[in-house]
């Protein structure tokens, strides 16, 4: 079988995480031998296991890491890949080093692609590790790669966009079949603690969770029942928590922790938000518009690529935007007043994010991607071994 390694640092889980797992298991019904190389404590381990993918563990404690570079170069030579696909920083740095070095030395030929997944950027982008460490790096969406092409040195034809897939039928499943905790489902079954807004996002403060608690009490006077729901784990949860009881909204806040899958709880929100200062793309807005659930989100990053204002969402201005919060008030005001006309607008949004994030389609794009660097038919080489010079 075909060989592609997916690579990856970070110990959370995220929607990052959860594309590479998608994409691993997508591969593996189409033919190929996916392996994810992480760190042994890692969520994402946890589920890979879970999933059944052929898990190897890595320390990735920095971009040269002894034991990582011995551990790799042990599976490079034994499972040959064609492509070795890696999405933080540790584990793209070491991965691309070790592989040219192999290459270098004649011990890995063919060498396998090295492909870089970036979703987020801080700061300016840096030009050699985009045109020297990999044959091509691909962003979730067109304005991050519009923000790594603000530094004029890095090569264009080295940066692709590759939307992300999204498997909307096991979302629909996992939404209908899935149970969420006790005291959640509680919460959501009681009609006096409605509507319900969900917000499900890493706790970081690009994720608008404090925006967010002001928005809800400015939206309490009308709507006495509102309860905001916002999934996730990080660092600032409890700097949340501690927010809304100094806001006195804590009886309308729940933090329920990490939910997979949150489809369950998404399905049952009356509107989803994604209040963003910084958002390459996002993947809960689409979620929901795939389970016909409207959503509001931000005018920022790639967010607007997923939503049409008027059509099939609402896109309000950034938090950090003057007026932002009226905006958003007022938006939301008028989303929870009308849910008849707000479900419809979700409706709109499903057929048109089925079409644009559909799985197929972002697992045939990787792979005739990977294809073209490499020079290879990985559409034949699915099901059958690959051949070595």
């Amino acid at each position: 079988m075909t060989s592609i390694f997916f690579a990856e640092s970070s110990r959370n889980l995220g929607g990052q995480e959860l594309q590479l797992l998608q994409q691993a298991t997508g591969l593996r019904a189409k033919g190929f031998e996916p392996r994810v190389l992480c760190r042994p404590d890692s969520r994402i381990a946890q589920e890979a296991r879970k999933l059944g993918l052929a898990v190897e563990h890595l320390g990735f404690r920095n971009a040269l890491h002894p034991p990582s570079v011995v551990k790799l170069t042990q599976l490079l030579r034994k499972h040959r890949p064609v492509a070795v696909v890696c999405h933080s920083g540790h584990d793209s740095n070491l991965c691309a080093l070790t592989v040219h070095a192999l290459a270098r030395l004649n011990l890995l030929n063919p060498r396998p692609s090295l492909i870089r997944m970036r979703t987020y950027q801080v700061g300016s982008a840096k030009a050699f590790t985009y045109n020297q460490l990999f044959d091509q790096t691909f962003t979730p969406s067109k304005a991050l790669k519009d923000q790594l092409l603000q530094n004029s040195g890095v090569l264009p034809e080295k940066i692709g966009v590759l939307y992300p897939g999204v498997d909307f039928q096991g979302i629909e499943r996992d939404a209908e079949q899935t149970a969420l905790p006790a005291s959640l489902m509680s919460t959501l079954s009681d009609m006096a603690r409605r509507p319900v807004i969900v917000h499900a996002a890493m706790f970081r403060l690009e994720k608008g969770h404090s925006f967010m608690l002001n928005v809800v009490k400015a939206l309490l006077p009308q709507f006495p029942g509102l309860t905001y729901i916002a999934a996730g784990e990080g660092e600032l949860r409890e700097a949340v928590a501690e927010e809304a009881r100094r806001l006195g909204i804590a009886d309308h806040v729940v933090l329920p922790g990490m939910l997979n899958p949150v489809a369950p709880l998404i399905a049952r929100a009356d509107v989803l938000v994604m209040p963003s200062s910084y958002e390459p793309l996002g993947m809960s807005q689409i979620e929901a518009l795939g389970l016909g659930v409207p959503v509001v989100v931000s005018q920022v990053g790639g967010l607007p690529e997923t939503v049409v204002d008027g059509q099939t969402g609402w896109v309000c201005p950034a938090p950090h935007a003057a007026g932002a919060q009226a905006a958003w008030v007022q938006t939301l005001t008028a989303v929870l007043a009308d849910p008849v006309a707000a479900r419809q607008r979700a409706q709109v949004g499903k057929e048109t994010v089925q079409a644009q994030f559909g799985r197929n389609s972002n697992l045939d794009g990787l792979i005739g991607l990977i294809g073209q660097i490499s020079n290879l038919d990985l559409k034949r080489l699915g099901h059958s071994p690959r051949r070595h010079g």
